[in-house]
């Protein structure tokens, strides 16, 4: 008994330790506690996307040039970008303005239809698809007697 009540006054005092240190840091930012500063700046990073964006249409040119095709400039690539966002705005699906599934109404699961031939036929026999025979075995009550006897049938012996 004693052994329960040590353990429970140690799990309130691990809680009550831990609520004093979550007051204690509850004014300081999870950055100023690990020390963390961003390595670039906003202005140095808006730089690299330039840059990379000038290699990519140098490196897609010289293919170009190999084919014999034009060059692209970098208004060329501007106004493929407005369109591919003109198609996404007005589009629907994962590409959509917003990702176009979380904003969507779910539709509806469409509904089953009946074939004429499987409704009419159903009503045809009664409304039971089982074939006539196995029908009037089992009204007889020998369906059952007869896979029986085939199973307890022996087996031949091999003549030698």
């Amino acid at each position: 008994m004693d052994f329960i009540a040590l353990t429970m006054g140690l799990l309130v005092l691990f809680v009550l330790i831990l609520i004093g240190l979550g007051r204690a840091f509850q004014s300081h930012s999870v950055a100023e506690l690990l020390d963390w500063k961003p390595t670039r700046s906003p202005e140095v990073e808006a730089q690299n996307e330039v840059d990379d964006v000038q290699q990519m249409i140098a490196a897609q040119n010289e293919y170009r040039r190999k084919r014999g095709a034009r060059e692209i400039t970098e208004e060329d690539v501007e106004r493929q970008a407005r369109e591919d966002q003109a198609v996404r705005a007005r589009g629907r699906g994962p590409f959509a303005q917003g990702g176009g599934l979380e904003d969507a109404e779910p539709e509806a699961p469409p509904k089953p239809r009946a074939s004429k031939a499987r409704s009419g036929s159903s009503k045809s026999r009664g409304g039971s698809r089982k074939p006539a025979a196995a029908k009037r075995a089992r009204d007889k009550g020998t369906a059952g007697k007869r896979t029986a006897a085939k199973r307890s049938t022996p087996k031949r012996a091999k003549k030698t």
